[in-house]
């Protein structure tokens, strides 16, 4: 649903261009896009270039998805936001949606999620977050893949979807 939401926009009229979206702007284009759906972009401000478009470095730590949509995004640096549909075992994650850049600033980009995901900013000692939303039924990170910075959702399958609600049924008794 976001996917196909998601690509409409980015072909549809211009609320946010791309072009406009500087380093600092680039985690709120990830949650318009990655967690709300709605990023408007116009043609111009991003090229589809699919999942052979992407970095090595990014290829090899997001395996091989079943369907992709990669965007190169037009501004500086290098900046990409991607869709990608897994199909696989039971607790493979059906599909991922992220935004790499190797300009945008780690610390801000963590905060912008964590405060999104949890509603505030804690301190933390390490380098990659992972944030597990039950309710929304993903696993939201920040962390590094060579040279890029990386927001992304891993969406939950239905198993790890049963097991998350278990796992935390569990908990509050």
């Amino acid at each position: 649903m976001i996917a196909a939401a998601l690509a409409l926009l980015l072909n549809s009229g211009t609320a946010v261009a791309a072009a406009d979206v500087g380093p600092a702007d680039l985690p709120q284009l990830f949650v318009a896009a990655c967690l709300d759906g709605k990023a408007t972009l116009s043609p111009g401000d991003a090229a589809a270039v699919g999942f052979g478009g992407l970095p090595q470095a990014l290829q090899q730590r997001l395996g091989t998805p079943s369907t992709a949509q990669v965007w190169r995004l037009n501004g500086g640096g290098n900046a990409y936001l991607y869709i990608l549909n897994y199909e696989g075992g039971r607790n493979a994650t059906p599909r991922i949606c992220g935004l790499a850049s190797d300009t945008m600033n780690y610390g801000n980009a963590a905060d912008t999620v964590e405060k999104r995901v949890t509603g505030a900013v804690y301190p933390r000692s390490t380098r990659s977050i992972q944030w597990l939303d039950p309710q929304g039924a993903y696993n939201a990170m920040a962390t590094t893949a060579g040279t890029f910075k990386v927001l992304q959702i891993n969406w939950l399958s239905d198993a790890q979807r049963r097991v998350v609600a278990n796992g935390y049924q569990h908990d509050q008794r």
